[in-house]
């Protein structure tokens, strides 16, 4: 996984050198801080006292491991998501591997202007966070793994400033350690093993009694039904939930099912 990774990032690097050429960092950098929104994901997704977990579902064409998931049009699953109760939905803009586009995110805030979106992508570089507020990301992700300590707080620190939630990854203590240093408020686990590719629930379940109380957990990856809820749902805010969704006959009851409530969510459409 380790080569594929560094190939999805080597592909990513040479998407965004060809992007500073069609509009430079300090033009990107002047739209971006013009734009005054504030994000809702960070509210969106906190589990509150008595509170179901929270939901952030997934839109995801394709995955280095199982290649193209299915076909599927964006907006009705963007709309299937918010009826069925997701609390915020996630974004794969990454293009060559995971078969993402920007402008899925686009037509999903144009659409949905009250649901806050996560851009899920590969980021590394300053011109990607004024990239994900031109594109109306209410939150970007960022990968410890990818990053070294310093790129992990400023990169936070820049999205933070413009007004940007961030769902920071971590697999393992290392990736912790990035996650304290920055400061983050927003842990997601990852139940990956990215060299061995084998999915443990049992990550979150070392990982989050390591981390503070006031900070918001997110469970990631091998999540597909109600028992993997139940396993790791205490001290966990939300789940991050794509594959299992997308290939889901019927997203709405795949979604009822994980988080065991029938209640159909009309709020966002107010």
């Amino acid at each position: 996984m380790i080569d594929i990774l560094n190939k999805i990032v080597e592909a990513k690097k040479i998407r965004v050198s060809e992007l500073k050429k069609i509009k430079s960092i300090e033009e990107i950098k002047k739209q971006a801080q013009s734009i005054k929104t504030l994000s809702r994901f960070y509210s969106a997704i906190k589990r509150l006292p008595n509170e179901p977990i929270k939901l952030i579902a997934e839109i995801k064409k394709a995955s280095p491991i199982k290649g193209p998931l299915k076909e599927y049009d964006v907006l009705k699953m963007a709309d299937l998501y918010v009826s069925a109760g997701a609390d915020a939905i996630s974004v794969i803009t990454e293009e060559d591997f995971f078969l993402g586009s920007p402008e899925f995110l686009i037509k999903i805030k144009e659409n949905y202007p009250h649901v806050p979106v996560l851009r899920k992508d590969f980021i590394f570089d300053e011109y990607q966070i004024y990239e994900s507020k031109l594109l109306k990301a209410d939150a970007i992700l960022l990968i410890a793994c990818i990053l070294s300590k310093q790129q992990c707080k400023n990169l936070y620190e820049l999205a933070k400033s413009l007004q940007m939630d961030v769902l920071f990854e971590v697999h393992n203590e290392e990736d912790l350690e990035k996650a304290f240093f920055a400061g983050v408020n927003i842990i997601g686990i990852n139940n990956r093993n990215l060299k061995t590719m084998e999915i443990d629930l049992n990550t979150t379940l070392r990982l989050k009694n390591l981390i503070a109380e006031d900070k918001v957990i997110v469970s990631e990856s091998g999540i597909s039904e109600r028992a993997h809820v139940d396993k790791i749902k205490n001290g966990i805010d939300a789940i991050l939930v794509g594959t299992s969704i997308v290939l889901s006959d019927n997203p709405v009851e795949k979604i009822k099912e994980l988080l065991l409530n029938n209640k159909v969510n009309f709020s966002y459409y107010i």
